[in-house]
């Protein structure tokens, strides 16, 4: 992984300790997310989730590292930051982990109920993370301290991949026949 300067392309800084196992079709999907000065990169395959300084060009790889685990890593859903919290979605296992983002510390764990893959990210929106399904299964999650489910929809119409999306009070949910708009009553 590099970073780069926007205005000059300039590499600003390099780190290679994603492919540990030295996969050579090891591939990343997750995208990388920043907040507060650290990068959460996910490696190849579930391979590792890894909390990055993203200040300093002459750090090594080991002293970038903030912190680092791998358990219930995801292979495709990109970490969501929200509320201060680092929630990470492992699609296959249909776990999600709420980390301290600065520390790495697991706040919460839990199962989301449905025995269906995740590939769609996590979103959040009015104190509540939304997940989909490939099936079309929604779920709806507390952000809080807790593991907390609060409902569970099933709208079939897969194979769903979209994320949802929370705009100006609503919801948009893409499944593989219909856009939906979502918006309560009191908007």
């Amino acid at each position: 992984m590099t970073a780069h300067d926007p205005g000059s392309g300039r590499e600003l800084w390099r780190f290679s300790g994603l492919n540990l196992r030295k996969n050579p079709g090891g591939r990343i999907v997750p995208s990388p997310v920043a907040c507060d000065g650290l990068l959460y990169v996910c490696g190849p395959k579930r391979e590792a989730l890894v909390a990055l300084r993203t200040e300093g060009s002459d750090l090594s790889d080991a002293s970038r590292i903030a912190w680092r685990t791998n358990q219930y890593v995801p292979d495709v859903c990109t970490p969501l930051v929200y509320q201060g919290k680092l929630f990470v979605l492992d699609g296959d296992r249909q776990m999600m982990t709420c980390f301290n983002p600065k520390t790495g510390e697991v706040a919460w764990q839990g199962r989301l109920g449905v025995r269906e893959i995740f590939y769609a990210s996590p979103t959040g929106a009015d104190g509540k993370i939304y997940c989909f399904s490939e099936e079309g299964t929604a779920v709806v999650l507390s952000a809080g301290q807790k593991f907390d489910v609060f409902a569970t929809i099933p709208m079939g119409e897969g194979p769903c991949r979209s994320s949802v999306v929370a705009v100006d009070g609503a919801l948009l949910l893409r499944t593989a026949k219909n856009l939906y708009c979502i918006r309560s009553d009191t908007q």
